[in-house]
């Protein structure tokens, strides 16, 4: 299957952390696509032919310094891949599959003054270990008498005169949709990490055409104005969240010989008391259903002030990887992620980039201007929930989950004021952390029935403990 692939060896800085939670707007409606695009071959142009020569680079990604609301200076990042270093990286490549060196996507030809439009399906090849892209052959593929063959010939007949070449990657083959990939869970934080094919779009606006002959004016070739090269970059943001686990990193072994609050510590025969490693948090991502991550997302292809750009719109929920929590209208009031993520216990405490073994979450939004909350539910407390079995020992104290602390990309100011908010900036990684902190408890709450009998038997029966040194 040809694909884009990021190849990830780490990533860069923290966002902010905020409680707020929007509401989800209704659905705009999307784009008709009333004629099929034009499916270019790749094939040799030869005399009296037209010849259609593009070449695109793949753009590096940046990392903004600061979270979403902050002042969103972005610093370079390099494709290199140095887990030893400073600062870890995002690579970017475009692969085909072993019986190809083609990879598909859609070029969209357009007069700035008429605004005449021909979209074509174009199979890329591949150069430079994946960093160019390029389309180098014939024109061909019109139906007789279609309205994209006569916009073509129009645009000939003036030598591409005003005319411009945008172009689009990763979409879903053959439409204008596009199926977010939901959020990819990377358990262990390491070089080379790949995450799913076709994982963002890469997108390249309003290039100037231009017009030459060659081979003795027998053959006519358009390209990028004065040989220029596309620049091929992420449309909408990529982020990679973490969610740091900062609960003690052991429990106290009790001895449950009756339910409640007053369950005593476990000592052996010799005075000496146990412990075991918490086990993970194992939570849910909670999104609202704004944010484009949460979406299956509408491609459309607009001029604007003479500029042929792609935007998107949000289409359905996207229910692939989500389910949608407590129905509100036509929309949930968040949906929520399917895959569960385990948070271990121990980890060092967030820095600028992640570390080695850290847990990410990998989830791509399409649409800059989107809005939202990112949260956690956990799927179960056990050893979270404040009861004896939580204890810390020596400290003596008992811990619960602090806050359910949630990412908030923005508030709007005033909900469907039809405001454009753009609080994130295109071709951006951004690199937030939220927070699961302990509360501290001096008395232990109240455990019975069910769960007492799940923290008895685990206890009993599959703990690993050791002694407390």
């Amino acid at each position: 299957m040809r694909k884009l692939v990021i190849l990830v060896a780490a990533v860069g800085l923290l966002a902010s952390c905020s409680k707020e939670t929007p509401v989800a707007p209704a659905t705009p409606k999307v784009q008709e696509q009333h004629e099929a695009p034009v499916t270019l071959t790749g094939e040799e142009a030869g005399e009296g032919q037209i010849r259609l020569s593009l070449t695109m680079e793949l753009d590096d990604f940046e990392s903004v310094a600061g979270g979403f609301d902050a002042t969103q200076e972005p610093r370079a990042v390099k494709p290199t891949i140095n887990t030893g270093g400073g600062n870890k990286l995002v690579n970017l490549r475009a692969y085909a599959d072993p019986k190809s060196d083609r990879i598909k996507g859609m070029l969209y030809v357009y007069d700035a003054i008429t605004k005449k439009t021909v979209a074509f399906n174009a199979p890329f090849r591949i150069y430079n270990d994946g960093k160019s892209i390029g389309y180098d052959g014939l024109v061909s593929g019109f139906k007789a008498g279609s309205e994209y063959k006569k916009n073509f010939d129009e645009m000939v007949a003036k030598k591409m005169s005003n005319c411009y070449v945008t172009a689009i990657i990763g979409n879903d083959p053959g439409s204008l949709n596009f199926s977010n990939k939901g959020p990819f869970v990377i358990n262990n934080w390491d070089d080379n990490v790949t995450l799913p094919d076709n994982f963002v779009m890469l997108k390249s606006e309003s290039n100037p055409i231009g017009w030459r002959t060659n081979k003795g004016g027998k053959v006519h070739e358009i390209t990028v104005k004065n040989n220029g090269r596309m620049k091929l970059h992420m449309m909408g943001y990529l982020m990679m969240l973490r969610i740091h686990n900062g609960f003690p990193q052991y429990v106290t072994r009790m001895n449950p010989t009756e339910a409640g609050k007053n369950i005593p510590i476990y000592v052996d025969g010799a005075g000496k008391r146990y412990r075991m490693q918490r086990p993970p948090l194992v939570v849910n991502l909670d999104l609202n259903p704004t944010l484009s991550a949460a979406q299956d997302q509408q491609l459309t292809f607009v001029i604007e002030a003479g500029e042929g750009r792609m935007i998107m719109t949000p289409g359905a929920i996207n229910e692939t990887y989500f389910t949608g929590k407590f129905r509100d209208g036509s929309t949930y009031r968040f949906m929520q992620t399917k895959q569960s993520i385990q948070l271990p216990v121990g980890r060092p405490a967030p820095g600028a980039v992640p570390a080695k073994g850290d847990v990410v979450v990998a989830m791509y939004f399409p649409q800059a201007n989107d809005f939202g909350a990112i949260g956690y539910s956990p799927v179960a407390s056990y050893f979270y929930d404040g009861s004896a079995f939580t204890l810390n020992d020596p400290q003596g104290l008992y811990y619960t989950i602090k806050d359910n602390n949630k990412l908030e990309k923005y508030k709007p100011t005033r909900f469907g004021s039809g405001i454009v908010h753009r609080k994130s900036l295109e071709n951006k990684v951004y690199y937030p952390v939220i927070m699961v902190e302990p509360k501290p408890l001096n008395i232990p709450t109240s455990v019975n029935g069910g769960i007492f009998n799940w923290y008895k038997d685990f206890t009993e029966n599959r703990a690993a403990w050791e002694a407390i040194p």
